[in-house]
């Protein structure tokens, strides 16, 4: 006697779980690190932007330095 007869479905269907997981997580861990690496392209404008507004540099300053930061 057979036993098994609602295993194979069960096991299907954790199977096609596992590969969906694995999937997701190769997406999240590709869309994490794109994100990483705007930001760091964005990071020297926030600080270019805070020595303005904090007064360490005019305003001729800022600009030849943001056009030194968007050639790059």
């Amino acid at each position: 006697m057979h036993h098994w007869g609602f295993f194979p479905p069960i096991g299907f269907i954790f199977f096609l779980l596992l590969i969906t997981l694995f999937f997701a997580n190769i997406r999240m861990w590709r869309g994490r690190r794109g994100c990483h690496y705007r930001t760091l392209n964005h990071e020297p404008m926030l600080i270019l932007d805070k020595r303005l507004a904090s007064g360490e540099i005019d305003v001729e300053e800022y600009h030849k330095l943001k056009e030194i930061l968007n050639k790059k």
